[in-house]
């Protein structure tokens, strides 16, 4: 819908005079004993970086999987 996470194509135009920003990845970690793994790795990035840099920054994170909660394995389990 028009107002869940979604970018109109305008701020394409809008932002073409400003210079681009930076992607990063954490795409595949060991989990500490704790349970900290890519979440709270992105996470924990992302807050380091606002507060070093002083700028605006943002966290995507996808949802996570379900396997865990619906007793199945693999990655694939949506």
């Amino acid at each position: 819908g028009k107002y869940k996470a979604k970018v109109l194509l305008s701020a394409r135009e809008r932002m073409a005079g400003r210079p681009s920003g930076y992607y990063v990845c954490v795409a595949g970690i060991n989990p500490t004993p704790l349970g900290e793994g890519k979440s709270t790795t992105s996470v924990g990035l992302v807050q380091a970086l606002g507060a070093h840099l002083k700028e605006n920054v943002i966290a995507c994170l996808r949802q996570p999987s379900q396997g865990p909660t619906f007793g199945i394995k693999g990655g694939a389990a949506g």
